[in-house]
């Protein structure tokens, strides 16, 4: 398996040209699919693809963890290059979501028009469901552990006013290789110990851990969680037998992903736009 990120929050290290945005965008190639996971939040992921001689016309399997704009925000530029792969989704994208902090209030769910315009493309999910023999989408997630600090100021609109989002919009993206579950969160906004307890619900076997665990703080560009809690979350994570490596970044935040690294060393690895990590 051969996991590129096309694009996530930081500028590559000592690579030129490539574009970063607070969004998220990886290409999975399997032995039998090539899957694009989320599409950042605009089309700039499609503009590294092409810079890394990535052919998007090739994707035969595109999977969006969830409703918000920075992992949907690109999918009107993919439609343009690639017009045969389907589109797997949960149907509560099709709800309003906003981000709401003292006086800032922000709509940051998907493009309704393009949900409209391309109908066809679309797989809407309301459970588990398995798309070939060794690839899965996981929609059961349960509240076992606590969510991240900022999911109370998350919202969707609810007849006429604003309710705590309950993410039933978020999924996660299973793929079974040789025994080993390579599991795709995007935000985990669920929490990344729910997500990882969903996987071991789902399927035994070793787990790889990929995606992002929102602690980053946006408006400080700092921590939202505590830095006890960071490190409690990476103990979990250390101390869970079926958890083999995990692979983060975007809504992680370089502060958090430092005090991980303290806790996981060399099972901890940072995605990186423009960077291939084999397996």
């Amino acid at each position: 398996m051969e996991i590129i990120t096309l694009i996530e929050n930081d500028k590559p290290f000592g690579k030129k040209g490539f574009y970063a945005e607070a969004g998220l965008s990886l290409l999975i190639k399997t032995g039998s699919n090539t899957i694009l996971f989320d599409t950042g939040s605009s089309g700039k992921f499609a503009d590294n693809a092409k810079r890394l001689g990535i052919d998007l016309k090739e994707v035969d399997i595109v999977v969006l963890s969830h409703a918000h704009y920075d992992h949907t925000g690109g999918l009107g530029r993919f439609f343009q290059i690639n017009d045969t792969a389907k589109v797997y989704l949960k149907k509560q994208v099709r709800d309003r979501y906003f981000y709401k902090i003292s006086f800032l209030k922000k709509e940051i769910g998907m493009d309704m028009q393009l949900l409209e315009k391309n109908s066809d493309r679309y797989v809407f999910l309301d459970e588990d469901y398995q798309i070939s023999p060794n690839i899965s989408v996981i929609t059961r997630i349960n509240s076992d552990f606590k969510l991240p600090y900022d999911s109370k100021h998350l919202y969707k609109k609810q007849n006429d006013h604003l309710e705590h989002d309950d993410f039933k919009h978020e999924l996660i993206l299973l793929i079974r290789e040789a025994d080993k579950n390579f599991c795709f969160t995007g935000c985990s906004h669920h929490g990344i110990q729910n997500m990882v307890r969903a996987v071991e619900q789902y399927a035994l076997g070793k787990q790889f851990v990929i995606g992002g665990f929102h602690m980053y703080n946006p408006l400080t560009r700092g921590l939202f969680e505590k830095k006890e809690d960071v490190l409690k979350i990476g103990e979990a994570l250390l101390e869970n037998t079926s958890v083999e490596k995990v692979i983060t970044g975007h809504c992680t935040g370089s502060t958090a992903y430092t005090l991980l690294k303290t806790v996981h060393d060399d099972r901890l690895l940072k995605l990186e736009t423009g960077k291939t990590i084999q397996f």
